[in-house]
């Protein structure tokens, strides 16, 4: 009898792959972004052009010096609170992260985070890649 196959990866649930995210899925979206190889050096710049104000991106570096997977998931935490300019960008959206990813010529992790969303809409988990 076949077992299905476990996955090394923590579950996600559905809803990050929906419209609009809320501060709910931020530890979903922490873990495709360390998943992906997003370099975490870039959170100032994805803000920015997810729509945060350079004030607000500004303030999570002075309240967590050299931590940057902190002022990444502060950053993230803003854009999924649909702070400053973010409704303008796109809104708190997978599609709005992939266009900036795609922007920022993170091609290798838009495209990852997009199998991923067609993957996790299967019933079960066939195979982890």
């Amino acid at each position: 009898m076949a077992s299905k196959s476990s996955c090394a990866h923590p579950p996600l649930s559905l809803s990050l792959f929906t419209s609009p995210l809320t501060t709910k899925e931020l530890g979903d979206l922490i873990i495709l972004i360390k998943r992906y190889g997003f370099p975490q050096t870039r959170w100032h710049e994805l803000g920015l052009i997810l729509g945060l104000y350079k004030n607000t991106l500004d303030a999570i570096e002075r309240n967590h010096p050299r931590d940057v997977w902190r002022c990444l998931t502060e950053c993230l935490f803003k854009w999924l609170s649909r702070a400053d300019n973010v409704d303008s960008k796109g809104g708190a959206t997978f599609d709005a992260l992939l266009v900036t990813l795609k922007f920022m010529d993170e091609n290798d992790a838009a495209v990852k985070l997009e199998q991923e969303s067609k993957l996790i809409s299967l019933p079960d988990c066939i195979v982890c890649v």
